[in-house]
């Protein structure tokens, strides 16, 4: 008997063993000939997107401007704050000149990035407060176990013993702001065995039980949880408190791209300005030299003039008009027309080109303005969201240096249990026979238990506890030596702004003077007809004069860019251009579901717990500056000629007092109200930035008004 089943057994050994080795043999198939695997492991593939179509599709894509086509386009009057309004309108990605949406893209500020914040699953608000969020936990496992002894003793009286065995667990349990858990939890077994001492062949036991864990000392504390949250890790730091601040400093970082946008805006702006004023400068002296050479060119065919006259004035015609053709297209020392309405068209959100040219119509200012210099660096001070976002992350670094201080603690925790038992051969059974329902059992509270006691851990010395106060002890002095930094640097570039704002105004008056000073010279070199080398000095004196005319725009431009560059400096320009940051529109559904939330928002004292003292903020930030903060404003007459569209160069008419120094003589003080006004006629600011995904957003419409015609070229003679 024992040898055919030892041979059957090595039989059945055997045949395993083979079907495992068949089961495992590799089979090798031939190589393929003519397949290479190369091209397809090398080769660049194009993602599978959900959008095929591009997403940016412009209404119409229209030829760019260029020197054959530009006198045939249509020209756009638009105004500054018409500019602004159209950027913020196409801004869901806040632009640069920089290319920096294709070069870093994860880098670019939208206006998706506080929602983003807001509803970060790791370090937003949401998910700081889901750390107390109630936890419910259950379970139900089946077992089936069968065993023999050799000892009838370890069978309960059986030499074999054969079990089903059930566990079921049920429960909640909560973290409270100060650090305690709460649990309340149902816990029953089952068993059914064939041991024949058992009082019955089935029996439960089940258990209700509630718990309490507080802590004394390490982990206890309002304030210490809403900073440092549950984690209990020194150096982690991810509590509601610091959740909130991490949101402002994300709403500040936004604002700082709306600035820098509109800043590159405005910029742009004027620069396109001077591009046009330089372009009809140098169309109006390309015209003056085309009326001398064609009036050499009579003269020589009268035999009154020398060819070398004729040939000088038509060298100086072509000149001014290679001068025109740079102007446009721009060359080595100048950006052009083109390129710059280009550039204004990108940061406004339009196409590169649909069939109009930009065309500025808000004048510039050319008044004196007197900023107080204490008042603007204590607004600077005050206004700048870099400093407001750096005091964001210096109270930041101040809560967790207090929250560091409880890791030091040892962890001391109260803790207590309270229980109630049933046993009974039915869970929940016969309630009239005794031991016939384990639940009513439990329920009559015969079988209670109860514990309380203390807990102590803490590692000997502390050291990571020590370390993780020492560490942000000095992230606090960073954060707050930077903060020092960062106002010194404020006040040097709002210096060096207010210096730039002066010396721009000191060299629009110099340049204007220099200006008349050329125009007289033309003036008398043309009176004087019939000299010799009279065209030489003529020809010299225009090109002189449309230097100094093109010098005073850009001076006028550079001074704008200084009084730009002042409130850019002083923190005030969002409120300069009336632009606030507000939440984009709400659905129904998010004011259904605020109106039942807001019973949550209601002030409430918790009489059994001390009150958090923790300050976060000051309150709301005024995003509109009160106007009393400027400095005195002094006027000085309005430059002649600085501002107008195409005047003649010689119908240019001679400016007040240009005989005076760079303080402009006797100037009239002028009204508050009159700071850097918009044009009359222009559409009020108020423009407010939602920091949402907009909705059922309408189009600006804007009316194209007729433009002056294009200065036309003076055919050769």
């Amino acid at each position: 008997m024992n040898r055919l089943f030892r041979s059957r057994l090595l039989m059945l050994g055997a045949l395993v063993w083979l079907g495992a080795a068949a089961g495992c043999r590799t089979v090798k198939e031939p190589p393929a000939q003519d397949v290479d695997y190369r091209p397809f492991v090398q080769q660049i593939e194009y993602p599978d997107a959900s959008t095929p179509a591009p997403l940016y599709q412009p209404d119409a894509f229209a030829a760019p401007p260029t020197l054959s086509n530009f006198e045939n386009l249509e020209s756009w009057q638009l105004s500054l704050d018409e500019a602004i309004r159209i950027a913020l309108n196409n801004s869901e990605v806040m632009r640069d000149l920089g290319a920096r949406v294709l070069s870093a893209p994860t880098t670019v500020s939208s206006v998706y990035d506080p929602a983003l914040q807001e509803t970060n699953p790791q370090a937003g608000v949401e998910a700081a407060l889901s750390q107390f969020d109630a936890q419910l936990q259950g379970g139900l496992v089946f077992d089936r176990t069968e065993n023999k002894f050799n000892n009838i003793f370890f069978g309960g009286g059986n030499a074999s013993l054969a079990a089903n065995t059930a566990a079921y667990q049920l429960g909640v349990s909560k973290t409270a702001a100060t650090g305690s858990q709460f649990a309340l939890r149902n816990i029953t077994d089952y068993t059914r065995n064939n041991s024949p001492i058992n009082r019955f062949h089935s029996v439960y036991n089940t258990k209700l039980l509630a718990e309490v864990r507080h802590p004394l000392m390490q982990g206890a504390g309002v304030e210490f949880n809403r900073v440092a949250g549950t984690s209990g890790i020194p150096g982690v730091y991810n509590g509601v408190l610091v959740a909130r601040i991490n949101n402002d400093i994300t709403l500040a970082q936004f604002e700082t791209s709306v600035r820098d946008l509109l800043y590159s805006v405005e910029q742009t702006y004027w620069q396109l300005f001077q591009a046009y004023r330089e372009l009809d400068t140098r169309q109006r002296a390309r015209h003056a030299a085309g009326l001398i050479w064609r009036e050499e060119k009579l003269r020589l065919d009268a035999g009154q003039s020398r060819p070398d006259d004729e040939a000088q004035a038509r060298q100086r015609y072509y000149g001014f008009q290679t001068q025109v053709e740079n102007a446009l297209t721009g060359s080595g020392t100048s950006v052009g027309v083109f390129n710059t309405e280009r550039a204004l068209r990108r940061l406004m959100g339009l196409p590169p080109a649909d069939g109009r040219m930009i065309r500025p119509s808000t004048p510039p200012t050319t008044a004196r303005l007197v900023f107080d210099w204490n008042a603007s660096v204590m607004e600077a001070l005050q206004r700048r969201v870099e400093l407001r976002q750096q005091r964001w992350l210096v109270r930041r670094r101040e809560l967790e240096l207090r929250a560091s201080r409880n890791f030091a603690r040892p962890r001391l925790d109260l803790i207590g249990q309270y229980g109630w038992k049933g046993f009974g051969d039915s869970l929940f059974g016969n309630t009239n026979v005794a031991e016939g329902s384990a639940v009513n059992d439990m329920f009559s509270g015969q079988l209670q238990d109860w514990r309380m006691g203390v807990e102590l851990t803490s590692p000997i010395g502390n050291r990571i506890g020590h370390t993780a106060v020492r560490n942000a002890q000095l992230q606090l002095a960073r954060e707050r030596a930077v903060q020092r930094d960062q106002e010194a640097q404020v006040s040097h570039q709002l210096a060096a702004a207010i210096a730039e704002m002066e010396r721009a105004f000191a060299n629009m008056n110099s340049t204007a003077n220099s200006r008349d000073a050329a125009l007289e010279q033309v003036r008398a070199l043309r009176a004087r007809a019939g000299e010799t080398e009279r065209v030489f000095f003529l020809l010299d004196a225009q090109q002189r004069a449309a230097d100094a005319e093109s010098a005073l725009h850009r001076a006028v431009s550079d001074y704008n860019l200084a009084l730009l560059g002042v409130e850019y400096r002083r923190g005030t320009l969002l409120s300069y251009m009336e632009v606030s940051l507000a939440e984009g529109p709400w659905s129904d559904a998010a004011h259904s579901s605020a109106a039942r939330q807001m019973r949550k928002f209601a002030p409430r004292v918790l009489r059994t717990i001390p009150a958090d003292q923790t300050k976060v903020s000051n309150g709301a930030y005024n995003q509109q500056r009160p106007f009393d903060v400027m400095g005195d404003h002094e006027s000085l007459e309005p430059i002649p000629g600085a501002s107008e569209g195409s005047p003649e160069v010689d119908s240019m008419p001679v400016p007040g007092g240009a005989g005076d120094d760079s303080e402009g003589g006797d100037d009239a003080k002028e009204d508050a109200s009159a700071f850097r006004s918009a044009p009359a006629g222009s559409a009020p600011r108020g423009m407010s930035v939602g920091f949402v995904p907009p909705t059922n957003i309408t189009p600006l419409s804007y009316q194209t008004p007729a433009g002056p015609a294009a200065t036309q070229r003076l055919p050769a003679p």
